[in-house]
């Protein structure tokens, strides 16, 4: 009998190109830190549509010889993991876990009372943030605990943040690349503010989109003298990256973003955040001590609050410190805890 089994996506010998696959790893690997790999079973869920009836027989195997249950499924994967692993689980009385990656799952819940039902029946539900928390208790799921976002790095030192230049000012995105992230919305934002101050760039990084490649495409190449595509970045170079960086664009579009990533990063970075006020966001910055956020949707209060940064360089210099303290309550020593305590 082993300790643990975890179902998700996590893309083995492939590019972790998202959050989900990115935190489906990483759980694994702090887990067979502490508990030996002999003690963890995973189910790889990439691709399983292709073959159903393999993977239910693999489910019934990974409950079966597994003390503890943790699923991380996708979007997609909600509808037919859950009522499996709890109907499976009930069986043979193993105790289910579920993380929850973003914060899509109520709109999801909206209008199935059976799968609703299969919910609150999972044993423990680990969110990002009060307000999914929130959202979740009232419609009558509280079998909730909060369960932050983390990373297996520790902030990058002080002394080694690129001094902040007076002159050239480098804003970067770093995130999935599709029109919903607000690419073209930044762009466009910052070519304003060059034509105040022309020493404003913007690098771009990330996985595009397939269906957003020729839209990105010429917005770099009509705004080539201040945007540039950098492409995508591996894990342990993220941090060294966006220390070199004066502030951290955020202009999602998804109402639901959960705890991104790419804002853990960015204060591990010692990276100050400008983002749109998605629903969570209260929960993740602090507003004129880690980032700055403007008025969802509302371009002309990104372009101020932007603009304001731009011209007062002790406000951001003031906030890189802050980010990284704020940085060091993210570890996954730290989060990881809020799991552990809840195994068998």
């Amino acid at each position: 009998m082993k300790k643990i089994g975890i179902c998700g996506n996590f893309a083995l010998g492939k590019e972790a190109k998202g959050g989900q696959t990115i935190k489906t790893r990483i759980i694994k690997k702090k887990l067979e830190e502490i508990y030996g790999a002999n003690e963890i079973a995973i189910i790889d869920t990439e691709g399983w549509k292709a073959n159903p009836f393999k993977l239910l027989l693999m489910c019934f195997k990974l409950v079966k010889n597994c003390e503890n249950i943790i699923i991380i499924p996708a979007h997609n994967g909600v509808r037919a993991f859950v009522p499996l692993f709890v109907i499976l689980c009930g069986l043979f009385n193993r105790k289910l876990h579920y993380i929850v990656v973003g914060a899509w799952l109520v709109n999801l819940l909206e209008g199935k009372k059976i799968l609703l039902n299969f919910i609150k029946k999972i044993d423990i539900i680990y969110v990002q943030t009060q307000t999914f928390q929130k959202k979740l208790n009232e419609i009558s799921v509280n079998n909730v605990e909060i369960m932050e976002n983390f990373k297996m790095i520790p902030p990058i030192d002080l002394q080694k943040v690129a001094p902040l230049n007076h002159r050239i000012k480098k804003l970067c995105i770093f995130s999935r690349i599709n029109e919903k992230k607000g690419i073209g919305e930044a762009i466009e934002v910052v070519r304003r503010i060059n034509e105040i101050d022309p020493a404003v760039t913007l690098d771009i990084y990330g996985p595009i989109d397939p269906i957003y490649k020729k839209e990105l495409e010429k917005l770099i190449i009509s705004n080539k003298n201040f945007v540039q595509y950098k492409g995508t970045v591996e894990y342990n170079d993220i941090i060294p990256i966006l220390s070199q960086y004066y502030l951290l664009l955020f202009p999602t579009k998804f109402y639901t973003e959960g705890f991104p990533g790419t804002i853990l990063d960015a204060y591990l970075s010692g990276l100050p955040v400008v983002a749109s006020k998605w629903e969570s966001w209260e929960d993740i910055i602090t507003m004129g001590s880690t980032g700055y956020v403007y008025e969802f949707n509302v371009r002309e209060d990104f372009y101020n609050k932007l603009l304001y940064l731009v011209k007062n360089i002790r406000v951001v210099e003031e906030m890189k410190i802050n980010c990284i303290e704020e940085g060091k309550k993210y570890h996954a020593d730290l989060v990881i805890n809020k799991l552990i305590k809840n195994f068998k």
